[in-house]
């Protein structure tokens, strides 16, 4: 299978390609073009032509075509979660009951909030002033690799919805339903130019696109440190950045046990542990610290690892060779700095439940979980991006957030306590863009998502993208009557 770059509605092949692996097994699942800045001259030209027609559509005519692409994702739901499964090594059951219907569910809420985009009026004695939601322009929209369409309909949805065009650029390591993404949009009615799909590397491609000057926005999902290098190099535009997280996982002695421990293991072994709102810093009061690391590590024991594609795993391959050495060191890292490995490491264990397919050539990392980790390791400030649990005691509240705040990283957040005060006063002193207490992460579309510190600026979500997709303008009308100075008669 070959895989185009989408420019001006047009399938361009480009000169240059690489493979897309499937990380359970190393096979080539397709052979991608690989843009440079050649296509990104290409796809900004025909975003910067069609931006005056598409930015022009009523928004209900633009809604119609937001909701026609929801429900053809939606249609094609079975399809997309098993390329997303194969190309990022995401387990099926995560994709396919949740990944890939959220991803329709971001078209259908900016369809219904760009009917709805209104200013405000603030009158004066002289003048009426009132504001406009006009689109930023042409949007670069950079997306990861670990929930690519996810990720993407996130950008793509208010993007256009808003009025705004789009040259999108998936990571190089899952670029497969971006591109299906892009067929959808044609067959949903998104017309030419309005929607461009540059597959490539962050160097090559990713990096001409953000600097480009007709870009007037990047809307950027990724590492701290890529963050960085765009806002350093790209130039002054509107930024949105979503970038690592290191989230605190906090546990009192007063939580429901039972579905603290629940949550504490979805959040971070779910999606592989390649999350930027994992759980990875679990926080536990020392009065249940060694009752809840024993029946965290003996759940975390028995989650299945093994083929993305079979229903029964929870686990699957890390997204690529690169990364699985990547997450392999940090747990090597976790051995030499001192931390107690309570089980995973970077070799099968002998204790793990078979789950059908080989595994021999597969990116795998079991569950791993280290105890007693100080706040000063490695493996406790840095993102691993991967399934790798850090437990640590704390002793009261106070301790609880210090220790949660000691990060570089503030993103997600999460409390556990049934004594109502302490949550909310523990919510409001966490340093990060997002808590959630009493649950594991339950994105809802319409709340505010972003992070604080190293994890980024800007927020999505709801009439918040309307800062970030759109520039509002104020028109002040005078009523004719108020006084000019009259100079120089």
């Amino acid at each position: 299978m070959r895989i185009p770059h989408l420019i001006n509605g047009q399938a361009i092949a480009g000169r240059d390609h690489f493979d897309s692996i499937n990380p359970a097994n190393q096979q080539v699942l397709a052979t991608v073009a690989a843009g440079s800045a050649e296509e990104v001259q290409l796809a900004v030209a025909a975003a910067k032509s069609a931006l005056p027609a598409w930015a022009g559509k009523p928004p209900a005519q633009r809604a119609k075509i937001m909701h026609r692409l929801g429900e053809l994702i939606t249609r094609d739901q079975a399809e997309l979660a098993r390329i997303e499964t194969a190309d990022c090594g995401q387990a099926i059951a995560q994709t396919g009951a949740n990944l890939v219907p959220r991803a329709a569910d971001s078209f259908h809420h900016y369809a219904e909030l760009c009917t709805r985009m209104d200013g405000q009026t603030h009158p004066t004695p002289t003048h009426l002033n009132y504001t406009l939601l006009q689109p930023v322009g042409v949007c670069a929209l950079v997306a990861p690799w670990n929930v690519p369409l996810l990720t993407a309909s996130a950008k793509v949805a208010p993007c256009l919805a808003f009025g705004n065009t789009a040259v999108l650029k998936p990571s190089e390591l899952s670029p497969l339903t971006a591109a299906r993404l892009g067929e959808l949009a044609l067959e949903a009615g998104v017309p030419p130019g309005v929607l461009n799909i540059v597959q490539g590397n962050g160097r090559d491609a990713g990096a001409p696109l953000v600097a480009h000057p007709d870009v007037r926005l990047v809307s950027f999902t990724g590492s701290t440190a890529t963050g960085h290098a765009i806002v350093r190099n790209a130039g002054l535009k509107k930024y949105s950045m979503e970038l690592g997280g290191k989230s605190p996982f906090i546990v009192f002695e007063d939580a429901d046990f039972e579905r603290a421990l629940d949550a504490a293991l979805v959040m971070i072994f779910s999606i592989n542990g390649e999350r930027c709102t994992a759980g990875s810093r679990i926080l536990v009061q020392r009065t249940i610290y060694p009752e809840f690391a024993r029946r965290f590590v003996e759940r975390a024991r028995r989650i299945p690892v093994g083929d993305p594609l079979d229903p029964a795993t929870v686990i699957g391959p890390m997204v690529s060779q690169g990364h699985l050495a990547r997450v392999r060191g940090y747990i090597e890292l976790g051995l030499q700095e001192g931390a107690t490995l309570l089980c995973g490491g970077v070799q099968k264990p002998d204790y793990a439940p078979e789950v059908a397919g080989s595994v021999r050539d597969g990116n795998f990392v079991w569950p791993t979980v280290f105890a007693d980790v100080r706040p000063d390791m490695r493996i406790m400030r840095e993102e691993i991006f991967g399934p790798v649990a850090c437990l640590q005691p704390f002793d009261d509240e106070a301790d609880a957030i210090a220790q949660a705040n000691d990060n570089p990283y503030g993103l997600a957040s999460y409390v556990w306590s049934e004594n109502a005060g302490r949550a909310h006063r523990v919510a409001a002193a966490l340093e990060a863009g997002v808590c959630y207490v009493n649950s594991q992460s339950a994105r809802d579309p319409r709340p505010p998502f972003g992070g604080v510190k190293a994890s980024g600026l800007g927020r999505d979500g709801g009439h918040w993208s309307l800062q970030t997709f759109t520039e509002p303008k104020n028109i002040s009308i005078s009523y004719g009557q108020h006084a000019i100075p009259r100079w120089g008669l």
